[in-house]
């Protein structure tokens, strides 16, 4: 049962408070009460008028959004996003906030006006493609679908698990190829190889274009086809499809053999915000096995240590330290996605056995020189890995 609050009068509360002290302290209190909400009040205010602000100034980043299009600048500038977070921390300074605090909401105000010029630059007018996404009920093929019809192309989605209702759906992959434009196969690794040979036995005239984020296993299947003449290239979003900017992510566009076919796959993501790095297919998992499967690995590794010693998570949160907290949120990610999906990350990529090599001897040498009484090389593995990395790593927004 809850309790109401309320202002006591106190002729009212006279009886149960006869003493002059117990009404001076009800009056007190109500005074006080008084004062409260007429600061919630001027709060409130501020509210308002912190909104208003921001919706002000949102105004005025779309129109240097419409100043960068007629200029044909890009959607993010480092070096502006820099100044705003210096001015910032300045501000911070001279009205005595913390600036962490300034910082973080620097950042969330960047980040959104970044989303809303970016929204702005994919409904740019483009010619209109009929689209078939295979696999067009996954969590990618959704955001590949929305994508696209944001651009003003034509979608449909061709999948298993069934229908997208805001798409046209279909449920005969050769008729629906015959009839696309561009085919996008956004289907799991394995499954991906089968859809594949599929569509390119019936020498199809659209444009093919995978998602994969290997390229191992269908790597002869594409070079073979671009060299018959298909128009088929490859591409990897290296984000996820919760993204909520563009900016700062990077796609791969990998040439299979076939220029002009690469480059009408690189045209369909051209006018975003996108950086596109271009590779030979060949090429693509050899940096993947750094990208992904040491980075996975090294996330995995280290979940599975802790668990192996023992000790529960929260025990050792009870005297963890920022690096641990850093190392552990990287790790949980990891550990929340999906299994199968990473294990084809590993699995499937033929430099794997390479990494492993290399694990191991950097794994010896790091023992060796943590054992060593000598610090020499310690201190030298530490150099050069401050060597290694750029003094500042671009930040990550949305």
């Amino acid at each position: 049962m809850g309790f109401v609050r309320m202002r006591l009068n106190p002729r009212v509360a006279r009886p149960f408070c006869k003493s002059k002290e117990c009404s001076s302290k009800i009056k007190l209190r109500n005074e006080m009460s008084q004062r409260l909400q007429e600061l919630r009040t001027r709060i409130a205010a501020i509210d308002a008028e912190i909104l208003r602000l921001a919706a002000d100034r949102l105004k005025i980043v779309q129109q240097v959004g419409a100043v960068k299009r007629e200029e044909g600048v890009a959607v993010r500038s480092f070096a502006a996003e820099a100044e705003v977070l210096e001015r910032f921390r300045r501000l911070a300074g001279e009205y005595g906030l913390d600036e962490h605090f300034a910082e973080k909401l620097a950042l969330q105000l960047i980040s959104v006006s970044v989303r809303l010029q970016e929204d702005e630059l994919s409904e740019r007018t483009v010619l209109a493609k009929r689209i078939l996404i295979v696999g067009g009920a996954g969590k990618m093929g959704r955001w590949l679908a929305r994508f696209f019809a944001n651009q003003g192309h034509q979608v449909v989605t061709l999948d298993r698990k069934g229908a997208v209702d805001e798409f046209e759906t279909v449920d005969a992959l050769v008729p629906a190829v015959r009839q696309a434009d561009v085919v996008l196969i956004a289907t799991p690794l394995v499954e991906g190889k089968l859809v594949l040979q599929e569509i390119l036995s019936q020498q199809p005239t659209a444009l093919v274009v995978d998602i994969f984020s290997l390229k191992s296993h269908v790597l002869e299947l594409l070079q073979t086809s671009a060299t018959n003449g298909l128009r088929v290239a490859s591409v990897h979003p290296l984000f996820g499809p919760n993204v909520q900017t563009l900016s700062g992510r990077v796609i791969v566009v990998c040439d299979c053999g076939n220029a002009s076919a690469a480059a009408e796959a690189e045209a369909l993501f051209r006018e975003t915000a996108l950086a596109i790095t271009r590779l030979p297919v060949a090429e693509h998992d050899e940096y993947m096995q750094y990208v992904l499967g040491l980075s996975h690995l090294a996330s995995i590794l280290f979940f599975t240590t802790l668990h192996e010693s023992g000790r529960g998570f929260n025990d050792l949160v009870r005297t963890a330290s920022t690096t641990f907290y850093k190392q552990a949120r990287a790790a949980a990610e990891v550990a929340r996605e999906n299994p199968y999906l990473y294990y084809e990350i590993q699995h499937l990529n033929r430099h794997s056995a390479e990494l492993f090599d290399l694990l191991n001897r950097s794994l010896a040498k790091l023992q060796a020189a943590v054992l060593s009484d000598d610090p020499a090389t310690f201190v030298a593995l530490m150099t050069a890995g401050r060597d290694y990395f750029p003094e500042t790593l671009p930040a990550e927004l949305g």
